[in-house]
């Protein structure tokens, strides 16, 4: 068996210090080495709070083709692959997890997007345009306005004339030469004191509105120079000197995360209770609440279509669900389907202007912060969300402000 060099966090951690201070470095003087992957964090969506028994670490990784093994007793394990070392994983909280991987990006996105696909029990962590501006707003201006941040957009009408092709072209830390399928997009990227950002954004999102689609958005280190770059696919690239740092601040974003997710299954979670009356007969009470999202403006027929028949009929697409729809008009589609991640129920009103969105009691809330992302990003930049009658980017700002408690 081989023998790994680390026995303790604190070893794994120094190493992964300086490893990130060399490829500062090399970042610095232009010299970053094509093989010499930055450090990369993924953050795993695991379960929600009403697992019961879940399974086991070894269980759920299993399943995915990852050994674990352990190296400080439960909270921090070297993982493999048939392909080799992958990264080492951290248990954030009894939902998150943390993949740290030093691997180049082709290899360790490869090894964490498998995982996921072929694994119910995780998801991807994901941000969409309105969690992106929360963070900026509420951790990053008041506290670093004249700190230089990076944000970029990214809208690719995958649905406008034609089905999903099974491609979604990320490249984080170099920009190659693929080949793309020609159709209208937005790519765009502002790097500019966040002082000066808030001042320009907003307007430029009402004139241009994939400017709402944010797909990455880089925090400032906290003493240092660089920053860390977190993507809408709950990944964080490291282009700063520091692993600890970098570390801490996805530990406070991931707690931020849950509470929201918390609060959105708090809110959304359909079920019915029955209680015993004086007079002996029995009364139902519903609660919970749909989500909504509106469409501004609406879908062309033809985008509404393609989304329909790829997601449901053809089972493809990023939103990972599955279901049959029902036709009721060329307008309107009702669905009764399952959520990819825990294969949970889920239950959709489908129209041009609006999706209509019921989690019964046991679907996890991060299918939300999937769906507006998604949709965001490959469908319509503009979309209003509501919670119930909430807001999702209220939602979201309550937490940050500590009004939506565990």
């Amino acid at each position: 068996m081989e023998t790994y060099p680390f026995t303790s966090r604190e070893q794994v951690f120094d190493y992964l210090d300086s490893y990130a201070s060399q490829r500062k470095e090399e970042i610095d003087r232009g010299q970053l080495g094509k093989e010499q992957g930055l450090i990369k964090s993924y953050l795993i969506e695991t379960r929600h709070d009403g697992d019961e028994d879940p399974p086991s670490l070894d269980v759920v990784l299993g399943g995915a083709g990852w050994r674990l093994d352990s190296i400080d007793g439960e909270s921090l394990y070297h993982v493999r692959d048939a392909g080799g070392e992958i990264g080492f994983l951290e248990p954030l909280s009894s939902r998150h997890w943390a993949l740290h991987s030093t691997q180049a990006t082709k290899r360790a996105d490869k090894a964490v997007n498998n995982a996921i696909l072929n694994t119910a029990q995780l998801d991807h962590i994901w941000f969409a345009g309105s969690y992106f501006q929360a963070i900026w707003q509420n951790l990053i201006l008041p506290q670093m306005p004249e700190r230089f941040v990076t944000m970029k957009f990214e809208h690719l009408c995958r649905f406008e004339d034609g089905n999903w092709d099974g491609r979604d072209n990320e490249p984080d830390e170099a920009v190659g030469d693929g080949e793309w399928i020609e159709r209208r997009a937005s790519v765009l990227a502002i790097t500019e004191r966040s002082g000066q950002i808030n001042q320009f954004l907003s307007r430029l999102q009402k004139i241009h509105p994939p400017f709402n689609a944010i797909k990455m958005l880089r925090i400032p280190a906290t003493d240092t120079r660089g920053g860390y770059d977190f993507w809408s696919r709950g990944k964080v690239t490291y282009r700063a000197p520091e692993f600890r740092d970098g570390r801490s601040q996805i530990f406070s974003i991931a707690r931020l995360y849950e509470q929201t997710t918390r609060a959105i299954e708090r809110q959304l979670w359909f079920q019915a209770e029955k209680t015993r009356l004086r007079n002996g007969s029995d009364s139902i009470t519903f609660t919970g609440s749909p989500v909504t999202l509106t469409f501004e403006p609406p879908l062309p027929l033809s985008t509404f279509q393609n989304l329909v028949a790829t997601t449901f009929d053809m089972g493809q697409g990023p939103l990972r669900l599955m279901g049959n729809p029902i036709r009721l008009s060329e307008r309107k589609v009702h669905v009764y389907g399952v959520d990819l991640h825990l294969w949970q129920r889920i239950y959709l009103e489908m129209t041009p202007k609006h999706m209509t969105v019921v989690l019964p009691r046991g679907t996890c809330g991060n299918t939300i912060h999937r769906l507006v992302t998604n949709i965001q990003r490959y469908v319509a930049p503009t979309i209003n969300v509501f919670i119930g009658d909430t807001r999702y980017s209220d939602l979201i700002q309550n937490v940050f402000l500590g009004k939506e408690t565990m």
